[in-house]
């Protein structure tokens, strides 16, 4: 029996945290999951500056080929920026399956400044009694993270939206109605986009950007498990 491989790869600016809660469900179901750091997604975002797309494509590429080499089938999971690297590699390689969570093809729109807008107001209304410079500095609110890396971000989604078109595996595509970080319009480009024969999209009505940890964490853990057993049970009926 075949060996199965779940990489989650984490977004942008964030770590493995981000997609934990999945990532412990699929062990709990007997797959063999692995969640890397990228290079630079340490505590200090400092030290990104000298990281490029290439170092992040580099450290994933480097799973898939060993896992190709042990003959696994591989379930590529990746979150937002993520869920883009995770599409280069499946147009690179032979892969079982991919699932995008929130993927990250459209950032800055009105619908993202829209969301954004309400977020702060909310935070501010939930924070009236601290100084306004201590709401303006908290890290939720501003990143510091180097504007080369945000340059290295975009190139990641650029090279991401010229392959969709010859991406023909399976595709699992999850994205929150909410989302304050992504337009949500990015997962139905994608889903038009993709010449997968195999192809699923699921809103969550309630959810923000990072779903995994949000208020339907749970729906998000039933769609991605159903999906990969069903293909599964598909690969084992061939």
């Amino acid at each position: 029996m075949q060996k199965e491989l779940c990489v989650l790869i984490h977004g942008f600016a964030g770590n493995p945290q981000e997609v934990a809660p999945l990532a412990h469900a699929l062990e709990r179901k007997g797959y063999e999951v692995v969640t890397p750091l990228l290079p630079g997604h340490n505590s200090d975002k400092k030290r990104m500056e000298k990281i490029t797309a290439s170092d992040w494509l580099q450290v994933i590429e480097e799973i898939v080929r060993q896992a190709i080499d042990e003959k696994k089938d591989i379930h590529l999971i990746g979150f937002s920026m993520g869920a883009m690297i995770a599409s280069i590699m499946a147009s690179r390689y032979q892969i079982a399956t991919l699932v995008l969570l929130s993927p990250s093809v459209y950032v800055f729109t009105p619908f993202v400044l829209k969301m954004r807008m309400e977020k702060f107001f909310q935070y501010i209304r939930k924070n009236r009694s601290l100084p306004v410079q201590t709401m303006l500095s908290n890290r939720a609110l501003i990143s510091s993270v180097p504007i080369h890396n945000v340059l290295q971000f975009q190139k990641i989604v650029r090279h991401a939206k010229r392959i969709f078109r010859h991406i023909s595996v399976p595709i699992c595509i999850i994205h929150g109605q909410m989302d304050e970080t992504v337009d949500p319009k990015s997962s139905e480009w994608i889903f038009r986009a993709a010449l997968s024969k195999e192809k699923e999209l699921h809103y969550l009505p309630l959810s923000k950007h990072h779903i995994c940890h949000d208020c339907e964490g749970d729906t998000v853990i039933q769609m991605v498990t159903a999906f990969l057993e069903k293909h599964h049970r598909r690969q084992l009926a061939r």
